[in-house]
C-alpha cells in the first residue's frame, strides 16, 4: 500500500511539474522564437526546458525531504521509536525526482523545440 501511495504521489508531482512547464513554454514563446530565429537548434532549447524541469523537481525533492526529515524528527521526539534517516535513501529520493522531472519535462521541451520561430515571433 506504501510502495502505491508513493506511486502516485510521484505521478502526481509528475504531472504538475509538466504543468509548469507548459505555462513556462506559453509564457515564453515569443524568448524561444527569438532563440531560434538567431540561430538555437532544437537541442538547445530542449536541453533549457529539460534542465528547468529537473532543477525544479529537485528543488521539490529537497524541500519536501527536509520536510519530512523535520516531521521524523519531531516525531521521534514525543515517541520511544527512533528517527533513521539514511543519507543513500535521501540520495535515493532525490534521483528519483530527477528522473520523475526528466520524464514529466519531455513533453513540454519538445513541444518548445518544435515551435516554428515565424510563428513565435509572431504571437503575443
Amino acid at each position: 500500500m506504501l510502495v502505491g501511495v508513493v506511486a502516485l504521489s510521484l505521478v502526481v508531482g509528475g504531472i504538475v511539474i509538466m504543468n509548469i512547464m507548459l505555462m513556462a513554454v506559453t509564457e515564453r514563446t515569443r524568448e524561444i522564437g527569438l532563440r531560434k530565429a538567431l540561430g538555437a537548434r532544437r537541442s538547445d532549447i530542449m536541453a533549457q526546458m529539460l534542465t528547468e524541469s529537473v532543477v525544479l523537481s529537485i528543488f521539490g525533492g529537497v524541500i519536501g525531504t527536509m520536510a519530512g526529515s523535520a516531521i521524523a524528527i519531531g516525531i521521534s521526539s514525543v515517541t520511544p521509536v527512533p528517527a533513521s534517516i539514511e543519507p543513500w535513501s535521501v540520495a535515493l529520493g532525490i534521483g528519483i525526482t530527477a528522473l520523475v522531472g526528466l520524464f514529466f519535462g519531455l513533453y513540454p521541451a519538445m513541444r518548445a523545440a518544435r515551435l516554428d520561430p515565424i510563428e513565435a515571433l509572431r504571437r503575443e
